[in-house]
């Protein structure tokens, strides 16, 4: 047994004295870009063989399907791509054989980062919504990308390169190392957009492997922001101002206008309450709460309220405000009402304060013309009337009425028509009616009654009962003596009392003379008075009045004889002839 064994191990030495040696496998450990473009060299198997053999090299295993080797030089090509987020390290099975050894060897391939991968967002839909009132400076969004690469070529910076509308440029900017979108500028869901689509980009710092150029990556998200409307406006009316009309006397709850209130909050649009807050009448109006409609609550007079009433309405929102206020607003109304012809013309006494009435009074100098005032106005509340006056009465036709056709306000007046019909003498005070009647509705009349005193003039002159007089008296009667007592008359009442008398002419005053108050003539010289001197005296009696209107009568004074002469012959002879056997008669003076 022993001789056996020792004889083995001869043969085995003789064995390895005439085989060759394997080749041998240098180099394990590689390092490759993983960059390096399909067909391009990665690196070369280095092996050697003691026996200077060729060598041929091939590739096994489940990583060979990467490379292609060479056969010959044992130069390894890249197949197919590589990349050294998946794995940092290969493990590459090779074969290096001669002619009649195989080596073995399991390489590890080493890959070095290239910059080959641009940064990933982790979002891949970016809806946005932001309040509007978020203030300046307010984070909106961050946006977060990563970039597998190492080193610069796996930092990632973000800036915004679009912005649409492109005001959006002075709302909005991004923290180029966070990300993070912030306001740089007050959002204004109203005044300025209300969406904005911002294209956002993710770019490394660039990276190389090995000595290649820098390389840089980027990539692109739209991110879509809506503004999200807040209610921080009051709402606001449209179509203002406001101006309805309405006839008075319309049916209750007929529809006068419609005022619109919306919210300015277009993103919100909250519904709108409307009330009256104020009238310039009260009660006369209602508004619909929900949509705005005014009509009439009660019955409207025109002439009681006036031509117009004014209305302050509150549009309020239905929601509070962003800082939990009522958001609202006002705005003013007016309603003109249209006049109905509904009320009959009026009599007003207006010399102090304009009240109605029925009587007036005025006064006119007899005989005179012109216009009487009675302070008398007539009216008619109602609009765009006239009213026709017309007198009634015995003495009518004595005046006139001014004006014949009165608008709705008009002072009234009477005019003297026959001023000779106007004698104090004759009639002191005339009574008329004025009669007023709605020309376009003449069953609306009023009257009232006008009572015109009539006030004396001198206009009469005295007047005696007799144009003559024809009077006696003896001759030489007494100083003093009456001749006459006569008064003259005038009806003027300033005149009563206040006549005065004279004689003319004033030669008769030798002889007569009258009582200048009583009108009593009387003997002034009884010498004088000889009726054997002169028998008959003529003298004209006047009378003036207060305003010296004379009035005259004649007298006509015969003196009576009295014994108070011795007869006197007036001849110193008569001679008379008579025939014989006539008869001798003769008067002796």
């Amino acid at each position: 047994m022993g001789g056996l064994t020792g004889w083995l191990l001869l043969l085995c030495l003789v064995s390895s004295a005439k085989a060759s040696f394997s080749p041998t496998i240098t180099k394990f450990v590689f390092e490759v870009c993983e960059d390096v473009p399909i067909g391009s060299p990665a690196f070369t198997i280095e092996a050697t063989d003691p026996d200077g053999d060729t060598l041929t090299y091939a590739l096994v295993g489940p990583n060979a399907a990467f490379f292609q080797v060479d056969p010959n030089s044992g130069v390894v090509t890249v197949k197919s791509p590589l990349d050294r987020e998946n794995s940092v390290t290969m493990l590459l099975d090779v074969t290096v054989s001669d002619t009649a050894n195989l080596t073995p060897g399991r390489l590890t391939i080493i890959l070095n980062d290239a910059n080959d991968n641009s940064p990933i967002f982790r979002n891949t839909a970016f809806d946005i919504s932001v309040p509007e009132n978020t203030a300046v400076g307010g984070s909106v969004f961050t946006f977060l990308a990563d970039d597998e690469d190492e080193g610069d070529a796996g930092v990632v910076r973000y800036s915004i390169t679009e912005i649409i509308p492109a005001q959006g440029s002075e709302v909005f900017e991004i923290g180029a190392i966070n990300g993070e979108l912030k306001l740089k500028g007050q959002l204004n869901y109203n005044l300025l957009s209300s969406f904005y689509r911002l294209r956002v980009n993710a770019g490394d710092l660039g990276g190389s492997c090995g000595s290649g150029d820098k390389v840089f990556q980027s990539s692109n998200v739209f991110a879509f922001v809506t503004v999200v409307d807040m209610p921080d406006l009051d709402p606001i009316f449209i179509s203002a101002p406001y101006i309805g009309s309405v006839e008075e006397n319309s049916a209750v709850d007929t529809s006068v206008l419609r005022v619109t209130a919306i919210d300015q909050d277009k993103g919100i649009n909250d519904n709108i309450i409307y009330t009256i807050e104020d009238s310039t009448a009260d009660g006369l109006f209602k508004i619909s709460e929900n949509d705005g409609i005014i009509s009439i609550l009660s019955a409207i007079d025109r002439e009681v309220v006036g031509d117009t009433v004014t209305l302050t309405v509150k549009a309020k929102e239905s929601e509070l405000n962003v800082n939990g206020q009522p958001a609202t607003t006002t705005t003013t109304v007016q309603v003109n009402i249209g006049d109905v012809n509904d009320n009959p013309p009026q009599f007003y006494n207006c010399e102090e304060s304009c009240v109605t009435a029925t009587q007036f009074t005025g006064e006119v100098f007899e005989h005179s013309l012109g216009a009487i005032s009675i302070g008398m106005t007539v009216k008619d509340p109602d609009k765009s009337v006239q009213t026709e006056l017309r007198l009634e009465g015995v003495d009518k036709d004595v005046f006139s009425v001014e004006p014949s056709l009165a608008a709705s306000d008009s002072i009234v007046q009477l005019l003297v028509r026959q001023p000779a019909n106007l004698d104090f003498e004759e009639k002191q005070q005339m009574v008329l009616q004025v009669i007023a009647i709605d020309k376009d509705k003449t069953t609306f009349q009023s009257t009232a009654t006008v009572t015109i005193n009539i006030k004396d003039t001198n206009d009469n002159s005295p007047t005696f009962p007799q144009d003559t007089y024809r009077l006696k008296v003896a001759e030489h009667s007494p100083v003093g003596t009456e001749v006459l007592s006569v008064t003259a008359e005038d009806p003027d009442t300033m005149d009563a009392g206040n006549i005065t008398y004279s004689l003319l002419p004033e030669s008769i005053l030798e002889y007569f003379d009258v009582d200048a108050g009583t009108g009593r003539v009387y003997v002034k010289n009884n010498i004088t008075l000889d009726r054997e001197l002169r028998s008959l005296y003529s003298a004209t009696l006047q009378a003036r009045d207060s305003d010296g209107k004379p009035g005259t009568t004649v007298l006509e004074i015969t003196l009576t004889d009295i014994n108070d002469q011795p007869p006197i012959i007036n001849r110193d002879l008569y001679r008379e002839f008579v025939k014989e056997d006539g008869q001798l008669e003769f008067k002796i003076e």
